[in-house]
C-alpha cells in the first residue's frame, strides 16, 4: 500500500528533448523553443496539437486502438454508448471514442517497469502501455470523468501525507 500513497503523474521521457545545458525543449519535432506555461512539455498550443496528432496517428498505436475498439464493439465500456457504422469508418479520428488505460500509464514504475534502456522501453510498452488487458474503449466524456477521478484521488492521497 505504500506504493499507492506515493502515486504521481509522470511524463514518459521518451520524447523529451534537451538543449546543451540540459534544459527541457518543446517535444514537437523540429521545435527548439523551451516549454511555456500552461504546457509542461510544449512551447505552445500549436506544438502540443502537432505532437499529439503525430503521436496518436502513429501506425503502431492506431493498430492497438483498432484492436481494442473492435474487441469492445465500438462501445463505451462505462456508459455503453454504441457508435454507428457510419462513424466506425473514421473512428481513429473521432473525438468521442478513446482508448483508456485501466491502470494509468503513470504507475508503470510501481508495476515494476523501467524506461531506462531500449529493451526496458519495449517491454514496458508491449506488456503495460499497449497491453489489451490494460486497455478499454471509452467515450470522450467517460474518459475525462475517469481521469479526473484518478487525479482527484491522487491529490487527496498527497494531501493526507
Amino acid at each position: 500500500m505504500d506504493n499507492i500513497s506515493s502515486k504521481k503523474i509522470v511524463y514518459i521521457e521518451e520524447f523529451d528533448k534537451r538543449d546543451i545545458e540540459g534544459n527541457l525543449l518543446c517535444r514537437n519535432i523540429g521545435c527548439i523553443n523551451h516549454p511555456k506555461l500552461p504546457y509542461r512539455r510544449y512551447c505552445s498550443k500549436k506544438c502540443n496539437r502537432e505532437f499529439r496528432r503525430s503521436y496518436y496517428n502513429n501506425f503502431y498505436w492506431d493498430n492497438v486502438r483498432l484492436k481494442i475498439f473492435k474487441r469492445d464493439k465500438y462501445t463505451c465500456q462505462i456508459c455503453k454508448i454504441d457508435y454507428s457504422c457510419r462513424r466506425r469508418k473514421w473512428f481513429n479520428r473521432h473525438r468521442n471514442l478513446e482508448c483508456d488505460h485501466i491502470v494509468p500509464k503513470s504507475l508503470f514504475e510501481q508495476r515494476g517497469y523501467k524506461f531506462d534502456t531500449l529493451e526496458n522501453k519495449v517491454k514496458a510498452t508491449i506488456e503495460f502501455f499497449h497491453s489489451p488487458s490494460n486497455l478499454r474503449t471509452l467515450c470522450y466524456h467517460c474518459h475525462r470523468r475517469v481521469t479526473a477521478g484518478y487525479l482527484r484521488a491522487n491529490h487527496d492521497l498527497t494531501k493526507q501525507k
